[in-house]
């Protein structure tokens, strides 16, 4: 199955056109995979998607499973379909968890404190705010790219260091992830560092600090970000190695949908 696709930025990304994942099969699930290892963040618009239809597509591109800090901001019938939104439920409850604030979120890739992360992620727009609210995303690809040899040098067998925090729900315990991963089919390299890491194997406290600093400094040139504006009905997939990504502060009523996927590590860029 080919994709028609366009850009949507410069470097990375694409819109997948006149496609409804609602039809999703064994054959559109591989041409997903397959885009996603192209493009690396893939949207489709105009998508009409229910719980379960998320769910299915979730299923259909690998192994989902409920994050452990879902514990109430979930779908009622599938605890693997995230809610991020700030309204009422039907019963009249405030849909949350740790999402209703509307500020500026912070950059981060996606479970990095776990021992395996998620692979691949599914973000789903219900109610686009109505204003700002975007989610920006830096591609961990042009990071690595865009340091200097002497850097390339250096961390490429370094070991960057995440701790979970209270929010998370699970054990608070250090995890050493490779500061720099590798995709086994494609051979592309990323930069696997975001603001919350804790630090680095090997270099102290001051000195790790200086060093994650001096790596975020490539990490997030403005060429190397874009930009999500939402419409409601828009679909983005994203290779979870390939971004760091932060919402963007907002007004009004913003309601999401998320998933998260792990996929094997022969195919994708997996942190162990």
């Amino acid at each position: 199955m080919d994709f028609q696709t366009k850009p949507l930025s410069e470097n990375f990304g694409a819109e997948v056109l006149n496609v409804d994942l609602i039809q999703i099969d064994e054959d559109m699930a591989e041409a997903i995979l397959s885009a996603v290892q192209k493009h690396a963040l893939l949207l489709f618009r105009r998508q009409s998607l229910h719980d379960d239809d998320i769910h299915r597509l979730s299923k259909a591109l690998g192994p989902v499973e409920a994050p452990p800090a879902a514990k109430d901001n979930h779908s009622p019938s599938f605890k693997s379909v995230i809610y991020l939104a700030n309204i009422n439920s039907l019963d009249g409850t405030l849909i949350r968890g740790n999402f209703v604030d509307n500020t500026d979120g912070g950059w981060h890739s996606d479970q990095a404190y776990r021992q395996n992360p998620a692979t691949l992620s599914t973000l789903f727009c219900v109610i686009s705010p109505e204003s700002g609210g975007s989610t920006s995303f830096s591609s961990t690809r042009m990071g690595y790219e865009s340091l200097p040899s002497a850097l390339k040098d250096r961390v490429d067998d370094m070991k960057v260091l995440y701790s979970p925090g209270k929010k998370h729900g699970v054990p608070d315990i250090e995890v050493a992830h490779p500061v720099v991963l590798t995709n086994p089919e494609t051979g592309v390299k990323t930069l696997y560092v975001s603001p919350s890491a804790r630090g680095f194997e090997g270099p102290g406290i001051e000195e790790g600090k200086a060093f994650k600093d001096e790596l975020l400094s490539y990490q997030f040139r403005p060429e190397h970000i874009y930009q999500h504006k939402w419409r409601m009905g828009d679909m983005l997939i994203y290779d979870n190695a390939q971004f760091l990504h932060k919402r963007d502060a907002y007004e009004g009523i913003r309601f999401l949908k998320a998933t998260r996927l792990y996929l094997s590590p022969k195919r994708f860029a997996v942190p162990d």
